[in-house]
């Protein structure tokens, strides 16, 4: 395959790349900490390697899969001579469309809190061989739509969520402390609500939990305010819809529970630095 010389992976334009590397590309962009400008799905061939995804290292093997999602920092602190990857990447675009959020996103904060899996060897293989047809269907050059490639994504992620729940059921849960309990629980709870409900107090009351400890808490283990988190996945969520649907921006702002259009566009410059209409049009 050929070298890597940026870290955009994807042509403009191009929704999805799919490779084997063979060069160290990885190994040259990311010997330094920098935050991952689509979606990869990274499984191992051979070799190993040391990562960093978030704040957390990881060691890769052969079987072993990373998913890193847009903006996470990634980092490969050291790999072997012998060590090979095989990857399907998807873009920013792609996966924060309206459909494919919604789809999805209940999968994301089991990821996040797992973001490298162990593959036993029927899985292994099963995933290898999946990523080595969609590099032959390239190779050849087929056209595949944009739905083709949003089914492509959602079956990589479907499939995921399978191997999670039986790893899970196989093996002992990460242990956590209370504090970063706390937050997966939270994580998940948002996950149902962000869209209604966005006081601190209705998520401490969720978790038995006052709204200050809740909120002390949020900070000591991400270093963001739960407003913070709760934002994040409204702007997401927004952003998906300005730019793959055909909604009002006030449709969208009444399905994000806001009852005023004018407060939601100043929500969102807020947090974008853009009205609503302006990111649409950019």
């Amino acid at each position: 395959m050929k070298r890597f010389d940026r870290l955009d992976l994807l042509p403009e334009g191009q929704d999805m790349v799919a490779g084997i590397d063979m060069t160290g590309g990885f190994y040259r962009l990311f010997q330094t900490s920098a935050p991952f400008p689509g979606c990869v799905f990274l499984l191992c061939l051979r070799g190993s390697c040391r990562v960093k995804i978030h704040l957390t290292c990881y060691d890769l093997k052969e079987g072993s899969l990373a998913i890193i999602f847009p903006g996470v920092f990634f980092q490969i602190q050291e790999q072997s001579k012998d060590c090979r990857f095989i990857f399907v990447g998807f873009s920013k675009k792609l996966i924060e469309g309206a459909k494919l959020f919604s789809y999805t996103v209940e999968y994301t904060p089991y990821i996040f809190e797992r973001p490298v899996i162990e593959m036993k060897k029927d899985v292994y293989e099963l995933f290898r061989d999946s990523i080595r047809l969609l590099i032959r269907r390239q190779k050849i050059k087929e056209e595949m739509s944009g739905m083709q490639i949003s089914l492509i994504y959602t079956q990589l992620l479907l499939s995921l969520g399978s191997v999670y729940k039986k790893r899970g059921e196989e093996e002992d849960s990460p242990r956590y402390n209370r504090n970063q309990e706390i937050v997966k629980e939270l994580v998940r709870i948002i996950v149902q609500y962000y869209k209604t409900e966005r006081n601190v107090s209705f998520y401490a009351e969720k978790l038995h939990l006052s709204p200050q400890h809740l909120s002390t808490t949020v900070k000591k283990v991400t270093g963001k305010t739960l407003t913070d988190i709760l934002s994040s996945f409204i702007i997401r969520d927004a952003q998906a819809k300005l730019r793959s649907t055909d909604m009002t921006v006030q449709e969208i702002a009444y399905s994000l529970n806001f009852s005023d259009i004018s407060f939601f566009g100043k929500y969102f410059k807020r947090y974008t630095g853009m009205s609503p209409k302006q990111y649409r049009n950019m």
